[in-house]
């Protein structure tokens, strides 16, 4: 959890980025800088010489506009194919700060110039705050952190003024909504040698991957978060994927077993998978079938699903949608299974030459 009540902003900057027009790839190879950065166009970005100052009547206000984006538990690491971290671009300005702030604007430059590099042609323009924070919580411990958030939405304001001698006056302007930062990170002064503790906004939507793969370079972290985000997608890969390949089993029983698997999930602090295998798939040989798939399965994602872990909750909040045990009649009828897959039948009519389910129920609510 994050919590910036009691952090401080130290330094702030704000840099312009401009979408990257295409480029053959002889013009790519001629932008080549030596540390591995394209040389830039004098249109690729506005890079700013001149920190920001913000007065204590706007600190909080600017705080909470930039961290109110971080609700989630998950985090990530940044990493390096050839794990060297001192290669990961971020890693490197990130760690020059930390470890001398005064390096601060050199570095929010070449985070700008990255970021650019490795923009896409989709990339919108955009303004990018690069923010050092100090004292911000996460998971309980206090710690200096790097923030980048881009912003590409400009909003329409109504400005109204007054005086006695004019009375009520309007203008409009352009400007940045405070209600959401658009897309942004946080990089904790934490976990160095694996690569810093990083948070990623909530609101990345499509630009989830272009940030956490092309700017970061990072992996999730593998955390209890994890371990359940993941876990929980086998369990349903088993039930809606190979679990059909080996036994004769209806789509209500899947949606039977995804309804036990979610309530697992929600009533226990951690997974063990003995307690697991009883309270959800009491057949021995569907047990077994599942602890060799999980097995397979874990192994790719270095998970512990034989060893145990506790539950995060925050992790079961978001996975919800994957227990949505629904069954889709053509384009007429979902059929939502929350209960006794005995209570659902399923048969064909001849006449019809149709298949149908037949319900039964004590009430009508």
């Amino acid at each position: 959890m994050i919590n910036g009540l009691f952090s401080t902003i130290t330094r702030c900057i704000l840099h312009k980025v401009n979408a990257k027009p295409a480029a053959t790839d002889d013009e790519e190879q001629e932008k080549r800088h030596d540390d591995g950065l394209d040389l830039p166009d004098q249109q690729s970005y506005l890079l700013s010489d001149n920190e920001l100052t913000i007065d204590k009547e706007h600190h909080d206000i600017m705080r909470g506009f930039f961290l109110n984006a971080f609700k989630a538990k998950e985090y990530y690491n940044l990493w390096s194919e050839t794990d060297t971290l001192s290669e990961n671009v971020i890693y490197r300005c990130v760690s020059e700060i930390f470890d001398n702030n005064d390096s601060f604007l050199q570095q929010s430059k070449l985070i700008v110039e990255h970021m650019y590099t490795q923009s896409e042609d989709r990339t919108q323009i955009g303004h990018v705050f690069v923010v050092l924070f100090h004292d911000l919580e996460v998971d309980g411990c206090k710690t200096d952190a790097v923030g980048i958030f881009k912003m590409e939405t400009r909003t329409s304001i109504l400005k109204i003024g007054y005086n006695e001698e004019q009375g009520f006056a309007i203008g409009y302007d352009e400007g940045v909504n405070l209600n959401k930062v658009e897309q942004g990170c946080l990089i904790f002064d934490t976990e160095r040698e694996k690569g810093y503790l990083v948070a990623v906004s909530e609101s990345l939507g499509r630009n989830s991957r272009y940030w956490i793969d092309r700017v970061l370079s990072a992996m999730q972290h593998k955390d209890e978060y994890y371990q359940t985000q993941n876990t929980i997608a086998i369990c349903k890969d088993f039930v809606t994927k190979q679990l059909p390949k080996e036994y004769e089993v209806s789509k209500a029983d899947q949606a039977v077993l995804m309804n036990k698997t979610k309530e697992y999930f929600e009533e226990n602090s951690s997974f063990d998978f003995d307690h697991f295998a009883r309270e959800v798939l009491p057949d021995k040989q569907v047990a077994d079938d599942f602890r060799t798939f999980s097995e397979q399965q874990s192994n790719e994602l270095d998970l512990k699903i034989n060893e145990g872990f506790h539950i995060s909750e925050g992790a079961v909040k978001k996975q919800s949608r994957m227990f949505r045990s629904v069954i889709k009649l053509d384009k007429n009828f979902h059929v939502y299974v929350h209960g006794n897959s005995k209570f659902i039948e399923k048969g064909f009519d001849q006449e019809a030459e149709m298949q149908y389910y037949r319900l039964f129920f004590k009430e009508e609510e």
